[in-house]
C-alpha cells in the first residue's frame, strides 16, 4: 500500500500567522519539512482521502494527485473538515452545471455527521449530495469493514470522544493503523496487532523536559508516553507522528532528535508534508 501524508500539522501548525517564534520563522524561511499544513492522509490504491483540511487544494496540487474517489471524515472538527469545498472543485462542471464524474463517496459516522451539521459546515454535505449531485454520503459504524477492493478500512470507535481510529489492510496482510485525532482513552483492538506502521496524533509529553513544559492536555487526550505503550501493545514495527503543533516549540529536526534520545527502544519518526509511506 502507498500513502501520502499530505499534511502533518495540527490545530495550529507552524508557521502560525503573526508568530515570530523560532519555529514559525524557520518554517516561513525554509518550507517543508518545517512548514506544515492540516492533517490529511491519502491512499493511492483506493484513491482515498482521510479528512479535508483548509489547505487540501494546495496539498493535492503540490503532490500531483489528480483523482479522489473516496473521503473518510474522521470527525467533525474544523481543522479536519474546512476544506470540504474541494469536493465541488473535484467533481462539478461549473460551465455545464453537472458533475464531471460518478459520485465521490463520503464516509462519516452518524454521530459525527450530526455534530458536523450542528457545530460546523455540515449542511454543505446535503447541498453537495442533494443539489449538486456530486457526492454520496455513506454512514459507517465502529467495526464496519469499508471495502475499497485491494484495500480495506476498519473504523474503531474511541468511546470517550466518539471519534475513530482506523485499521487499514491490503490483500497481502500488510497493515497500517491511523489515529490522527480524538485520542483519549484509546483501546488497542485485537486487529491492530502486528501493525507494520502506526500513524499517531502528536500527543502531549508527560516528560516536561521536552518542549513547552506548560502543556498538559491530560483532560482532553492521552499522553505521548501512553501512545508508546499502545504501539507496544500493537507490536508496531514503526511509529510515524502526525497532527504536530507549533506550540510545542520544537522544529522538525529537534522533534526527531528528541524522540531518538528519549525513546531508543522505538522505531519512531515525525512525519512531514508530502511524506510517502509504503507498507
Amino acid at each position: 500500500m502507498k500513502f501520502n501524508m499530505l499534511g502533518s500539522g495540527g490545530v495550529v501548525p507552524p508557521p502560525r500567522p503573526g508568530c515570530n517564534c523560532k519555529v514559525c520563522k524557520e518554517a516561513r524561511e525554509k518550507g517543508i519539512p518545517y512548514y506544515r499544513t492540516g492533517t490529511c492522509l491519502y491512499n493511492y490504491e483506493a484513491k482515498l482521502l482521510f479528512d479535508v483540511p483548509e489547505e487540501i487544494r494546495q496539498q493535492l496540487n503540490r503532490e500531483n494527485i489528480n483523482e479522489v474517489r473516496n473521503v473518510i471524515l474522521t470527525h467533525w472538527h474544523p481543522d479536519h473538515t474546512l476544506g470540504l469545498r474541494i469536493l465541488e472543485q473535484l467533481n462539478f462542471d461549473f460551465v455545464n452545471q453537472k458533475p464531471f464524474n460518478e459520485l465521490i463517496n463520503v464516509f462519516i459516522s452518524h454521530f459525527q455527521l450530526e455534530m458536523f451539521k450542528k457545530l460546523s459546515c455540515g449542511s454543505f454535505l446535503d447541498f453537495y449530495e442533494k443539489q449538486r449531485g456530486i457526492i454520496r454520503i455513506k454512514i459507517f459504524k465502529g467495526y464496519d469493514i469499508l471495502d475499497f477492493g485491494s484495500v480495506k478500512v476498519e473504523p474503531v470507535l474511541i468511546e470517550h470522544t466518539k471519534g475513530f481510529y482506523f485499521i487499514i489492510t491490503d490483500n497481502r496482510g500488510r497493515k497500517l493503523v491511523y489515529a490522527p485525532c480524538e485520542y483519549k482513552n484509546l483501546k488497542v483492538h485485537e486487529n491492530c496487532k502486528n501493525a507494520d506502521i502506526f500513524i499517531a496524533h502528536h500527543l502531549f509529553f508527560e516528560d516536561k523536559s521536552i518542549g513547552n513544559p506548560n502543556i498538559d492536555w491530560s483532560n482532553e487526550e492521552d499522553s505521548f508516553e501512553q501512545m508508546l505503550q499502545h504501539a507496544k501493545e500493537m507490536n508496531a514495527k514503526k511509529i510515524i507522528i502526525t497532527h504536530i503543533e507549533e506550540m510545542f516549540g520544537l522544529n522538525h529536526d529537534e522533534l526527531n532528535k528528541t524522540v531518538k534520545e528519549k525513546c531508543p527502544d522505538f522505531n519512531i519518526e515525525f512525519g512531514y508534508d508530502g511524506m510517502i509511506i509504503e507498507v
